[in-house]
């Protein structure tokens, strides 16, 4: 295992980036958040050879306006917004006045997340410029607050939340009602015990305790703030270790599914194929 590094030029003017950003790096990618101050007129150009989002965490003073060409055209904007960068895709940023921009950079490596609902080589290359999405906003925010108060390496945890960040940015549009999602401390509270204890049987009980809402109310709010149930949440923290344990140890498959609260060998291998894309024996000689 390798940790990601991130393969992109830029050249900027106009822009002073103030103090060193925020990160959370591993082998799936890179999430960086920077806070840079514009003047009027500023601009920059960049291109990058891997998947990148560009979110805006903070509302600008001034509109930023994004260009990538390639028959898209442009997009401007003062909101909190997303914006989806393919490989190689030159990307252009101005701003009309003075303003402060903090954002996250997340770079990705597709390959090492897995599949994810609604990426695939046709969403992969087609840019999307300025998307207000709130779970994403609500993903970014939990990474900052994560970085923010020193938690320092984020491992799987943070691996978790830019896997969900990525999922939220290609998520097809839901049809369903809009329900009530958890707050930002109480999803993260059900996340920090999801990752740290997903060998473990978590209760569903336990884990509304922490919102201290019903077990029906939290399930359905789980959902709404992150697009999946709790019980696919532990599942992907489970298998996001076991790629850990695959790349790293000679265990035979069978302790580490028993380790990680499988029932048994085979049901590790289905939900870790379901989840990674290939079989526990074949990423580990990915791998090598």
């Amino acid at each position: 295992m390798s940790t990601f590094r991130p393969r992109m030029t830029s050249e900027r003017r106009g822009i002073a980036v103030t103090g060193a950003p925020l990160a959370h790096s591993s082998d799936i990618g890179l999430v960086e958040i920077w806070r840079a101050r514009c003047e009027p007129g500023a601009g920059g150009d960049y291109v990058s050879r891997d998947p990148r989002l560009f979110v805006v965490i903070e509302e600008p003073a001034a509109e930023i306006q994004l260009d990538v060409g390639k028959g898209v055209g442009r997009a401007a904007s003062r909101k909190l917004s997303a914006s989806y960068v393919p490989p190689e895709v030159p990307l252009r940023m101005s701003v009309a006045g003075s303003t402060v921009v903090r954002h996250l950079d997340v770079h990705f490596d597709v390959e090492r997340l897995g599949p994810i609902s609604g990426l695939d080589s046709s969403s992969a290359g087609a840019p999307r410029l300025m998307f207000c999405d709130e779970r994403i906003q609500r993903f970014a925010r939990l990474i900052e607050h994560a970085c923010a108060r020193g938690r320092s390496p984020l491992g799987l945890y943070g691996d978790g939340l830019l896997a969900a960040l990525v999922a939220a940015a290609f998520a097809p549009p839901s049809r369903r009602p809009a329900r009530s999602a958890l707050s930002d401390r109480q999803l993260r509270l059900a996340v920090d015990c999801i990752e740290e204890r997903c060998a473990e049987t978590i209760r569903l009980s336990e884990l509304a305790s922490l919102a201290g809402l019903s077990e029906s109310y939290f399930s359905h709010a789980f959902k709404a703030a992150t697009g999946m149930p709790p019980h696919r949440w532990q599942l992907q923290a489970r298998v996001r270790k076991a790629k850990r344990l695959v790349e790293r140890a000679e265990a035979p498959l069978s302790d580490i599914a028993s380790g990680l609260g499988f029932s048994d060998q085979a049901h590790f291998t289905r939900v870790f194929r379901d989840l990674a894309g290939c079989t526990p024996t074949e990423w580990r000689a990915r791998s090598r």
